[in-house]
Formats: structure tokens, sequence, C-alpha cells
């Protein structure tokens, strides 16, 4: 049995709510971008909302959490750029939870972490599957699953220094 078809309002709504569902991805980057901002990386989850990067970067659940994983990464990052696009949304009947992709490809430099030791560039790349919900008509994020595919030294690239998903 099929769904209902969608009314005129219904569907501008899932229009505007998959603009909205991006913004939020878009501030994400733009807050990571910008030192890793701690409080507003957390204020973009729900508050038992769950951030997973699995490859490098590590797990962790509720803002606080968040908090605290944002100003440790940022004390190991200098500079980066994550170019976060392609995305494709998902709604459930209610239109008040969706499932989110992006493709994701981010430059890094890294903060070496022996002394006297030059920072290095990274590029890494892979994709996200956000699962968001609608919290008083704004979208947060339930969870996050960032799945790193390639991670590699600027200097060597992707194909002398591929990224070991064993290690995982």
């Amino acid at each position: 049995m099929s769904a209902q078809p969608l009314t005129l309002e219904q569907r501008l709504e899932r229009l505007e709510d998959r603009e909205k569902i991006k913004t939020l991805k878009y501030q994400y980057a733009f807050h990571l971008d910008n030192g890793y901002d701690p409080d507003g990386i957390a204020g973009l989850f729900c508050e038992t909302g769950e951030w997973i990067i699995k490859g490098v970067g590590g797990e962790v659940r509720g803002q606080a959490a968040i908090r605290a994983h944002c100003k440790n990464l940022s004390n190991g990052i200098v500079w980066s750029q994550h170019d976060i696009f392609a995305p494709r949304i998902e709604f459930n009947d209610r239109g008040n939870r969706a499932v989110a992709h992006f493709n994701l490809v981010c430059l890094l430099t890294m903060r070496s972490e022996v002394a006297g030791g030059k920072d290095e560039a990274f590029l890494l790349a892979g994709h996200y599957t956000d699962h968001v919900v609608k919290v008083q008509g704004e979208w947060r994020f339930q969870s996050m699953t960032g799945t790193i595919e390639q991670s590699s030294p600027w200097t060597k690239g992707w194909v002398e220094a591929p990224f070991k998903k064993e290690s995982w």
C-alpha cells in the first residue's frame, strides 16, 4: 500500500526542509573550518547526538563530549577546508526525520607531534550518513557517521600512501 500523495503545502515544506538540512551540514563544515568551534558544532546536534568518524576521528556521544572532542581536534589541526557536496536526502513519511548522505573531500594541515617537525598537509576523502530530526521546527543531527575512505599526506598522495581500511 503506497502512502498518500503529498499536498502542495507538504511538498513545499519538504523542499524547504531539504534546504535546511543542507544548510545544517554546511554550518557543520563552517564550524570545522573555523577552529573546530566546540559550541558551534555541538549546537548542531541533539542533546544526546552521536558524532562518529570511522577511519580517523573517533566516536563521541552527547553535546558535552562533542565539545571536548572538538577542543582536542583543534590542538592537532592547524587548518582545514571541508568540501561537502552531493546531498541525497530521504524523509520519513511524517517529514520530521530524514537520512542525509553527503560526499567529502577535505584538505588539512596537521600539527607535527615531533619537536621541531614541520606541519604536514593531508587529503581526506569519504562520505557521511546523517540521521537528522526536526525539533521544534529546527533540524538537528541525531547521529552523524563519517566514513573516511582515503587519508594521505599531500606530498605522497593516495597512490603512494593509500589509506589502510583494515586499521578500522
